[in-house]
Order: C-alpha cells, then sequence, then structure tokens
C-alpha cells in the first residue's frame, strides 16, 4: 500500500488584524510526495544539544521542525549534500518561538542535532522517507 503527504503553506499579509484587506496573499500548489518511511517525535531540545538518530531512515525527502516553545528558540544542525553533490554541507538554523522549520535537503544517515538556547523546548518533528 502506497502512502501520501502533503504539506501546504498559505500566508496572508494585511494591516488589518481580520486579515482584510489583505495586502498579500499567497496560497501556492502543494507539495505531494508518496514517502514509504515517516516519523513523528515530540522530543524536547536540550540547552546541552538533544541527538535524534535518523540512520535507520534510507532517506529523507522532507524533515520538518516546529518548535512549540513560546520564548526560547532552538537552534537545529543537520547535514545536506553539497550543491554538486560530491560533497557534504553541515547547515544551522535558528528556529523561533513558535516557529518552524521545514526542508527538503537532509541526509539521513547522520543525525539531527537540537540545541535550546536557554531552556529546554518542546519541539515537534516529522520526517518522510523514501
Amino acid at each position: 500500500m502506497t502512502d501520501y503527504a502533503k504539506l501546504t503553506l498559505v500566508g496572508t499579509y494585511s494591516k488589518a488584524a481580520t486579515y482584510t484587506p489583505a495586502k498579500v496573499h499567497m496560497e501556492p500548489d502543494a507539495y505531494a510526495l508518496t514517502p514509504d518511511e515517516y516519523m513523528h517525535v515530540e522530543v524536547q531540545a536540550d540547552t546541552g544539544t538533544t541527538t535524534l538518530d535518523t540512520r535507520h531512515l534510507a532517506s529523507v525527502t522532507t524533515l520538518v521542525i516546529k518548535n512549540n516553545d513560546t520564548t526560547n528558540y532552538v537552534k537545529a544542525q543537520w547535514r545536506s549534500a553539497e550543491y554538486d553533490g560530491s560533497a557534504v554541507k553541515d547547515n544551522l538554523l535558528r528556529i523561533a518561538p513558535g516557529g518552524f522549520l521545514v526542508t527538503t535537503d537532509f541526509t539521513a544517515a547522520n543525525s539531527l542535532l537540537l540545541t535550546a538556547n536557554s531552556a529546554a523546548c518542546e519541539c515537534e518533528v516529522l520526517i518522510f522517507g523514501s
């Protein structure tokens, strides 16, 4: 049986709290994929780094991280293929409180590292693979 996943992003920018009239409304086509591996975890990112082992996955097509904390940011570190495909690149991005990160460039052979800045943060992680 085939599995399916769809990520949809909708954005509206307005001067009014009711979002009307909208200055900008963006609703592009959804990103759809057919994964055969799926992982969903809620993990606590500690200030001393929390490691999420992804080496058991064959490959990752999409990684989504949601920082559920309202005051502290989380640093996410992962490895991806370099642009020419011959080397690897280490990535480090900060996820704002309440923010999220979505990437399609993740090498499953290396683990995902999450580090909270001043207090532990709850994070929700979704990984789709094929």
